[in-house]
């Protein structure tokens, strides 16, 4: 499998200082854990899945958390090397790319999957982004996944932004098995429709090289004699050996690395901005920090 690279993003001294200050300063219990939390939170490897194109590989984390009977049954997929040859046949210019088995006789084999669209409001640590949002009463992130949450409606769920791994289906809510996708610009209206079981967190790069199919044209569906890319193959992490197995981390959360990821790209001070922009953050157009490990380390 060709080695991934991901941009290893530093914690600065600055922050450092910051989390000590917040010990000696008169704070809440919870801007105290967010100060002393660690800056880094390891992926379990089990919600690895690699996925290795001819353009290079992409890295995607399950959220069985959100979703859990969708990333089993995407990981057992997987692990059956039900999607090793599988092609992108519907990939869309700025909406999404999807792959899987196409055939239906093919499809029908696999058991269909009660929607997880949404689930109840969580005790898990919800993080607000800090600013209104044009879908969601309230937005933030839990562990690195965006999450829209409502009081009203007593629900969260996981937002379609770029690189949102999602399961497609037809008309019927409950009728996806096998056939995901993955978002290339953001759908936020699809929010709560389809079910977001996981995110790509390396080589969405690659994933945007994807060849397009033409919207008009079967909704998308390349058209024969062309084919989508192929799927190589795909892997679980944690099925790998230890000397090969890819380590990922995201920032952990709530922290004060990750209060200051948000504000560098909130408030934007440089030189460079003779016209300040509106200290607001967009949910989809904010990266949570991402850094790959040394095998073994």
């Amino acid at each position: 499998m060709r080695s991934m690279l991901v941009a290893v993003f530093g914690v600065s001294l600055a922050a450092a200082c910051q989390a000590q200050d917040a010990l000696e300063t008169d704070l809440t219990e919870q801007e105290i854990a967010s100060a002393t939390a660690p800056d880094w939170r390891d992926i379990d490897p089990d919600n690895l899945i690699l996925i290795e194109t001819e353009h290079g590989d992409v890295v995607i984390e399950l959220n069985p958390d959100f979703a859990p009977n969708h990333a089993a049954q995407f990981r057992n997929l997987v692990r059956g090397d039900v999607y090793n040859g599988a092609r992108f046949y519907r990939v869309i210019d700025a909406f999404v790319a999807q792959g899987g088995l196409q055939d239906d006789a093919a499809i029908e084999q696999y058991p269909t999957l009660t929607n997880e669209n949404d689930r109840a409001l969580s005790d898990a640590a919800f993080v607000p982004l800090g600013n209104a949002d044009l879908f969601a009463p309230i937005v933030g992130h839990i562990d690195g996944f965006a999450v829209g949450r409502s009081e009203s409606l007593q629900k969260e769920w996981l937002l379609h932004c770029p690189g949102a791994l999602a399961m497609a289906r037809d008309t019927d809510p409950d009728s996806g098995s096998t056939e995901f996708y993955i978002v290339l610009d953001a759908q936020r209206y699809l929010d709560r429709n389809l079910t977001v079981f996981g995110r790509v967190i390396d080589g969405m790069q690659y994933v945007q090289k994807l060849k397009r199919g033409v919207r008009a044209i079967e909704s998308g569906v390349i058209q024969a004699p062309d084919v989508g890319d192929e799927i190589l193959s795909m892997t679980v992490a944690a099925d790998l050996a230890d000397v090969i197995r890819p380590n990922y981390q995201v920032q952990a959360m709530p922290s004060q690395a990750f209060e200051d990821a948000k504000t560098a790209k909130r408030v934007r001070d440089e030189a460079f901005f003779y016209r300040k922009p509106p200290e607001i953050l967009d949910i989809c157009g904010f990266e949570v920090p991402v850094q790959k490990r040394p095998a073994n380390d």
